[in-house]
């Protein structure tokens, strides 16, 4: 199990770029010193097959669902020499791999293909992901499902771990149990265009989970912590295990690779419309010595709390509950229904009197106002670009020609990497529409 949830931990992990490349390319980051040159291509949208990054990327999530399907060979046969009390624990660990399976083609689709509300075709021919859920020889040529396939197994996969995941928060955050598993279901419905099914997950998780939302309070400092209220699922990070520089403390620092500087149109919309919002806290401008890199920065990785390396020793937060109460109010606005009365405005609120030291209810909400509450809420935190392509909304970019890039221009997604092409030279790397 280690070495599953190890290869999340890496720079082209959770602990690195992948987790904030939506950040990268939506419009709210800036690199500060470019001449470090470490994830640049991302902000500059060249991440075509000759890319670092569509090889980090695609060998960090491939390789987990191949450690997956290692394991998952011999569930058989181990069962079968379990004590009954032994049980238990196995089918919540043969759990996790299912979950974390359906987490990683999750990643690779959303990485590698268009999300399916881009209003792409989803039965187009080489349109989805390699599906990785078997063993396979060496050599094996891999190729494209369809993007209607791909969310099949994705769904497949998280659905059959319910059966067997545990349902209890423990202080150690970093394995998925039975609600991270479903908020995981919650974002893939909502990828999908699934209302209702967004909606069920994501209000199961609210009504009938242990974990509650962070407190204005609280807020400013839970970033640090482990197996925080609202943390459903989080990469663990030590001393020993990590990204290095090449991290989210890193990325975010300005003694180190600033490439992940909070930009100045994000700065301005922060500093004139959220004055008593806590999250404007965690927007601060900062400097390596003598000024240099001075920009606004977040402070979610300034690092664990104890931590002998700052930098690297930071917990990447995959599902926080927060996103569930955003995900049920964005569900009901778009036609899902509640049995229990509740509308998309309660959701709203919730969420919003947790986060300013005074607040009035709004009465209405829009889809704009909870893109907004998203844009602040999740702010280099991986979700930015994936929410307006959802939304077909062009993404905004200093580092392109024109400023502006289609919400269905190829460049929006990764091409597969050419280290897979030279393994099967039929390989479409380029997702189809």
């Amino acid at each position: 199990m280690r070495g599953v949830y190890s290869r999340l931990n890496t720079r082209y992990g959770y602990s690195g770029e992948t987790a904030i490349f939506a950040d990268g390319r939506g419009g709210d980051v800036k690199i500060v010193v470019g001449s470090y040159n470490h994830s640049t291509a991302i902000h500059q949208f060249l991440t075509d097959k000759s890319s670092g990054f569509s090889a980090g990327a695609y060998q960090a999530f491939a390789t987990t669902s191949s450690r997956v399907n290692d394991i998952l060979q011999y569930v058989g046969s181990v069962e079968k020499t379990l004590s009954s009390s032994e049980k238990t624990q196995f089918n919540d660990q043969v759990a996790q791999l299912y979950a974390l399976r359906g987490l990683a083609h999750l990643e690779l689709a959303r990485l590698f293909s268009h999300i399916p509300t881009t209003g792409v075709n989803l039965d187009a021919a080489y349109s989805g992901i390699p599906l990785n859920t078997a063993v396979h020889p060496v050599g094996y040529r891999f190729q494209r499902s369809t993007l209607r396939e791909t969310y099949a197994q994705v769904i497949a996969d998280l659905t059959k771990s319910l059966e067997g995941l545990s349902k209890n928060k423990t202080l150690n955050s970093g394995a998925i149990n039975y609600w991270a598993a479903a908020g995981l279901l919650a974002r893939t419905y909502l990828y999908l265009g699934d209302w209702q099914n967004a909606y069920k997950y994501a209000s199961e998780v609210i009504s009938s989970s242990p974990y509650t939302l962070y407190s204005v309070a609280d807020y400013p400092s839970v970033w640090g912590k482990q197996g925080t209220s609202e943390s459903l699922f989080e990469v663990l990070t030590t001393e020993k295990s990590n990204a290095g520089l090449n991290s989210l403390g890193g990325y975010t620092n300005p003694g180190v690779y600033p490439e992940f500087g909070a930009a100045d149109d994000f700065v301005t919309w922060v500093q004139t419309t959220r004055s008593n919002d806590v999250r404007a806290q965690l927007i601060s401008e900062r400097s390596k010595a003598g000024g240099v890199a001075k920009a606004y920065y977040t402070t979610k990785y300034v690092g664990q709390d104890g931590a002998s390396n700052a930098t690297a020793m930071n917990n990447f937060k995959v599902i926080r509950l927060s996103e569930l109460y955003l995900i049920a109010s964005e569900a009901l606005l778009r036609g899902a229904t509640a049995s229990d009365g509740k509308t998309a405005v309660d959701y709203y609120n919730t969420l919003r009197r947790n986060r300013f030291s005074s607040y009035t209810p709004a009465t209405t909400v829009t889809l704009q106002d909870i893109l907004d509450e998203r844009r602040i809420e999740f702010f280099c935190e991986g979700h930015r670009a994936f929410d307006l392509l959802r939304n077909k909304i062009n993404l905004t970019s200093q580092y392109v020609s024109g400023g502006t890039v289609n919400y269905l221009d190829w460049r929006t997604i990764v091409e597969l990497p050419e280290r897979e092409k030279n393994i099967n030279p039929d390989l479409v790397v380029r997702a189809a529409q």
